[in-house]
């Protein structure tokens, strides 16, 4: 794959948030290629890694029962924020409720720092909203279509470390975010530490994450991969930034994902917002951070993949297949649903064209390339589900007229 790692993997034994040695296993997925592990006819098939959620009994904190090198998984990476209208609409609706956040409106000129800033998609709306902004990204390929767009980007992995070093060239910022990355990194407490050091006393620090009451509720398993270590909810995500001295006060919902939170967060103990109250309420009267929700969601689990895994192989002929994301990975190889079902995989993704899905071993062709395809299918499954009135709407423009099966939210079902 073009990368050299020692050892790809290590199993954890004790919790990543509290350090408790007392975590459980509550579902196994059996052994898979990372999630993003696409390959070419020319590379060798990515090694597979097992890929388990265990429940911590002290904190409550749902989490992989492996650690991938993070390395592997992010020196190169594949997903681009820009190629999502869904995230490019809601990017305004974030940078509108952020910047109305700061407590001093008398800032002519915010400084505002994305972790995991991939493309810039987002500090692009802060650049025109006035701000002076800094991404940080792992990514050396992403990190370079950003300062391409002309988005100041630090290509490195954000810690403790890297926090002190930029505290020293550009000081604090008055908002500090990160989208989506909190459950990807291993040395959680170093990135957390690290937002509060780049924070000012009365920023604003923001933590967008996949909502794992979701997970619980509407069968979200295909979002359990490598990439992810941590599956967090309010309780969970709050006892982990509560370590930091910092204080959740208030709540938004973002589209991403098929359903994420999105927490504010400040170094001063402010009132919560009657949302937030709600919300918290809501778990616990539904028992969603409980060992015992986590074990019955994977009998669940096993229920639907059978009748998704179904619904594909009763098929006459190979059917299509739309998005070739992170958690499609999860979900076909946990389904056992490959080439033999599937004849290709289409992605918008220009770095994902020509290459192979790991596990299914499924090829991925451009939207472009495949519109001969999209006319002649009858059925399509659509993987990327969690963006399905969107791809829907252009898969239909494209002159697709047959079905789709949709596997999830819930059972799967035949639109």
């Amino acid at each position: 794959m073009g990368i050299v790692i020692k050892k790809l993997y290590e199993t954890v034994e004790e919790c990543r948030v509290c350090h408790s040695a007392n975590i459980q296993e509550v579902l196994n997925l059996g052994k898979q290629p990372p999630a993003n592990s696409l390959y070419s006819l020319d590379d060798d098939h990515p090694e597979d890694v097992p890929l388990r959620l265990v429940y911590c009994q002290k904190c409550s904190t749902v989490q992989l029962g492996e650690d991938v090198n993070p390395g592997y998984l992010f020196q190169n990476y594949l997903w681009i924020t820009g190629t999502s209208i869904v995230a490019e609409q809601y990017s305004y609706k974030f940078v509108k409720k952020a910047l109305s956040e700061l407590i001093d409106s008398n800032i002519k000129k915010p400084y505002v720092i994305e972790i995991a800033s991939n493309d810039g998609t987002f500090l692009k709306r802060f650049i025109e909203s006035g701000c002076k902004v800094l991404g940080v990204d792992p990514a050396k390929n992403i990190a370079e279509l950003a300062v391409e767009n002309g988005i100041p980007t630090r290509n490195d992995f954000f810690t403790i470390e890297l926090a002190k070093n930029l505290l020293k060239e550009n000081g604090k910022s008055d908002i500090i975010f990160a989208r989506n990355v909190i459950p990807h990194v291993k040395e959680i407490h170093s990135v957390i530490s690290g937002m509060s050091t780049l924070l000012k006393e009365n920023g604003v620090g923001i933590i967008e994450f996949h909502n794992a009451g979701l997970v619980l509720e509407e069968m979200h398993y295909d979002y359990i991969y490598h990439e992810h270590l941590f599956y967090y909810t309010l309780k969970t995500i709050g006892g982990l930034i509560n370590r930091h001295g910092l204080y959740i006060y208030d709540v938004m919902k973002s589209p991403i994902s098929g359903g994420s939170w999105v927490v504010y967060f400040s170094k001063e103990k402010k009132e919560k917002s009657e949302k937030l109250i709600d919300l918290e309420q809501y778990e616990l009267d539904n028992k969603i951070n409980s060992y015992n929700r986590w074990q019955s969601f994977s009998e669940k689990v096993m229920q639907h993949s059978s009748k998704l895994r179904e619904m594909v192989i009763n098929e006459d002929k190979k059917i299509l297949a739309y998005g070739a994301s992170a958690r499609s990975s999860t979900l076909l190889n946990f389904c056992r649903i490959t080439s033999e079902h599937i004849s290709s995989v289409l992605d918008k993704n220009p770095l994902k064209k020509g290459l192979i899905t790991a596990g299914s071993n499924i090829p991925i062709i451009s939207f472009e390339d495949g519109l001969k395809e999209i006319k002649d299918a009858e059925k399509i499954l659509l993987l990327a589900w969690n963006f399905q009135d969107e791809i829907i709407k252009d898969l239909r423009d494209s002159g697709f007229k047959g079905k789709f099966i949709i596997p999830l939210p819930g059972n799967p079902y035949i639109l």
